[in-house]
Parts: structure tokens; C-alpha cells; sequence
């Protein structure tokens, strides 16, 4: 439980930082910075790296996580880069992140 504990802090860390990379930054904005993009998708695809990385014990007890849609997301990003859709990248940084940091908080709560 230790390991988890520092991979949900990592996890929190990223999140963190695709806030702090797209506070008070548009959609627009973000679609045409590229330093951006690379830094958000970064960020993403290390939340998918270390989501796989938490014990099937801690995933079995907090079910409510889309641990497997993070990994899968994480290897669609990896492996096709060039076919990355960015406004998809956006809406997941502004509708998925806050909620998986809601869930992640709520977790490192409870343990």
C-alpha cells in the first residue's frame, strides 16, 4: 500500500500540473500552443503509465476509477501520435482530469 500511496500522489502531482498548464488558457489557445499540447499529453500519458502501476487491490476497492480506460488511453497516445485529435486531449484535461482528481483525493482519504 505504500507504492500506491506514492504512485496517487504522483498521480496528483500530474494533475496539478495540467491545471497549472491550462489555467486561464482557451481551448483556442491551447489548440495553437504546441509546448503546451506536448507538455499536457505528457502529463496524460504519464497518469496511464503510473495508473497501471497501483495494486489490484486498491483498483478492486475503488472501482468507481477508470483504471483501465487510463492505460488504454495512455498506449493510444504512445502509439499514434500523429493521429493525436487535440480537442479531444482538451475536453479530457477539462471534464476528465477534475473528475479522476476528485476520485484520487477522495482515495488517498480513505488509506
Amino acid at each position: 500500500m505504500n507504492e500506491d500511496l506514492e504512485y496517487l500522489e504522483f498521480l496528483m502531482d500530474c494533475i496539478t500540473h495540467l491545471e497549472t498548464y491550462t489555467k486561464n488558457v482557451s481551448e483556442d489557445e491551447f489548440l495553437r500552443n504546441d509546448e503546451k499540447k506536448d507538455a499536457c499529453l505528457t502529463r496524460i500519458v504519464v497518469i496511464g503509465e503510473y495508473s497501471a502501476k497501483i495494486s489490484d487491490e486498491l483498483k478492486n476497492k475503488f472501482t468507481d476509477v477508470e483504471w483501465q480506460l487510463m492505460k488504454s488511453t495512455r498506449n493510444y497516445y504512445v502509439h499514434v501520435y500523429r493521429g493525436v485529435n487535440w480537442n479531444r486531449v482538451w475536453e479530457t484535461i477539462q471534464q476528465d482530469i477534475p473528475l479522476l482528481k476528485i476520485k484520487i483525493e477522495k482515495i488517498l482519504s480513505q488509506i
